[in-house]
């Protein structure tokens, strides 16, 4: 719908002129709108400096998230998962140089490191089910994972425990933080309900939740595996 023009007003015949460009020459929508070209341009331009306003804070907000060692193919990428906003790479580059961000690049032995220290104490389960995700009954099988959502400018985390038996969710919870407590507390409430879980083999990805201490220590006790 093109811009109603009885309020008055130069930027709604900016606007209109916007609206039409594709259908009349700029020259001749200028004319006709008693306006000038030079100033539909300084507005098209102050438009497109705006935009770029706003995708400069959703780049920073994604840089930070993910603790600035993100490169700009990857924010580029995140720009259309969490936002669905298609924006060419070299833009995207651009505008990180004009932040001033550039990804810091981790030591990779750290990783390493923490995951070699969890193989060491036991802390990687072996594959119990071997691809096997059928069972004959409740609470033989159970599958967890951590799932992330964006809700606004916000992060939302769903910690959830499938059974393999019927695909029943037995339990799951939401936290603003992807931590221990977000898995641990998903157990505790599924174990208040499902009393008879000795055998039970629960498998997930193997992430840094799943082979923390607390996790290990907390399994053996009702008599599940893992």
């Amino acid at each position: 719908m093109v811009t109603n023009l009885e309020s008055g007003g130069l930027q709604n015949k900016h606007i209109v002129v916007d609206e039409l460009r594709d259908k009349r020459s700029v020259q001749e929508l200028c004319a006709y709108l008693e306006i000038s070209r030079s100033g539909y341009y300084a507005y098209v331009k102050r438009k497109g400096n705006d935009r770029d306003e706003h995708l400069k804070h959703k780049i920073r907000s994604i840089y930070e998230e993910r603790d600035k060692t993100v490169g700009y193919r990857r924010v580029q990428d995140e720009l259309y998962r969490q936002y669905n906003l298609k924006v060419n790479h070299k833009k995207v580059l651009r505008l990180m140089q004009e932040l001033g961000m550039q990804a810091i690049i981790r030591r990779k032995y750290i990783h390493r490191t923490s995951y070699e220290a969890a193989v060491s104490d036991g802390r990687i389960a072996e594959n119990l089910l071997q691809q096997n995700f059928t069972a004959e009954g409740p609470n033989q099988k159970w599958v967890t994972d951590v799932t992330q959502f964006r809700v606004f400018d916000r992060r939302i985390y769903l910690s959830a425990i499938k059974d393999l038996w019927n695909n029943e969710i037995v339990a799951y919870h939401l936290s603003h933080r992807n931590d221990n407590s977000l898995v641990l507390e998903t157990f505790t409430k599924a174990f208040e309900t499902q009393k008879d879980v000795a055998g039970l083999i629960v498998h997930s990805d193997q992430g840094y939740q799943y082979t923390s201490h607390a996790y290990h220590d907390m399994l053996p006790k009702v008599g599940a595996r893992l």
